[in-house]
């Protein structure tokens, strides 16, 4: 796939649309979500942007636990009324996802691949940098646990030494996300490389490495970050090259800063390779 072609290698649409690459693979061979082209000869499977929203309604009905036969019958009519009936049979297990439901019709209904509110994307060079990191494995739903856990140890560690942190706390994500067994790596940026005790328990001297990324800002609480992933994704595919390499969170406002969610700031930086001969947002600095 060229650079700039408007679509999205399956490794980019699993980033952008926080499935598994294998998830995607399962659900094309089920005819549930079918990539937009494939390589007769390689099996290399390509999707567009708008394809993002398919994802998304699927990602969402599938964690209200809807049978695979049933989400493919709502992608496929696109209906209102049909998606409604479907929810109706699982209303036992649906009557405190209301608010779900209701974003999803909107969504089919809408067909916007983009919320309102969205920051600009732009474009920097992250500078390498050292960092107290704890690599943790765990699922979606504990992943508020296990972060916290982990930015508590570092935390913990950065007190012992009497260091203080160089920068806002971040972390870094597979391009390959998978619900059920994710590895990251949570950070906090250090101004100097120390020496970690040996009874740091998880916590290690890590250099978090330079790398040339598309930005955007996440407004809000974590649990509608998806669309922002897909908005940054969309973007990528019209003005950049994905390339290999984790996904970076940088938490501007978090739980540290304040107890409300609405208020965070989570910028998502994405290793790419800029298109030079599209239009460029502006360079910004890496936050500090």
């Amino acid at each position: 796939m060229g650079m700039s072609d408007g679509t999205l290698s399956i490794g980019a649409f699993a980033r952008a649309s926080l499935l598994s690459v294998k998830a995607l693979r399962a659900y094309h061979a089920a005819g549930i979500l079918v990539p937009a082209r494939v390589d007769e000869r390689t099996g290399y499977r390509v999707y567009t942007p708008a394809q993002l929203i398919d994802a998304a309604v699927l990602r969402r009905l599938r964690r209200l636990d809807l049978p695979l036969d049933d989400v493919a019958a709502v992608l496929r009519a696109r209906d209102p009324e049909l998606t409604r009936a479907v929810l109706a049979r699982h209303e036992r297990t649906m009557r405190e996802r209301l608010a779900d439901v209701t974003a999803i019709v909107a969504e089919l209904q809408g067909h916007t691949a983009q919320p309102s509110g969205l920051t600009p994307v732009f474009v920097r060079h992250e500078p390498a940098v050292h960092a107290l990191a704890v690599a943790t494995r765990t699922t979606e739903d504990d992943f508020t646990t296990a972060i916290a856990g982990a930015f508590g140890e570092i935390e913990g560690a950065l007190a012992r030494l009497g260091v203080l942190p160089a920068g806002p706390s971040g972390a870094l994500y597979p391009s390959d996300l998978d619900p059920d067994d994710t590895e990251l790596v949570a950070f906090v940026p250090v101004p100097a490389p120390v020496v970690v005790p040996a009874d740091a328990g998880r916590v290690h001297l890590v250099e978090i490495p330079a790398a040339t990324v598309a930005v955007l800002t996440h407004v809000g609480a974590y649990d509608t970050i998806d669309a922002s992933y897909r908005a940054l994704g969309a973007w990528v595919a019209d003005h950049a090259e994905p390339l290999d390499g984790a996904v970076r969170e940088w938490y501007l406002v978090s739980w540290d800063r304040t107890d409300d969610p609405t208020a965070f700031r989570t910028e998502i930086a994405w290793p790419c390779r800029p298109d030079p001969l599209l239009p460029r947002p502006d360079h910004q600095e890496v936050p500090s």
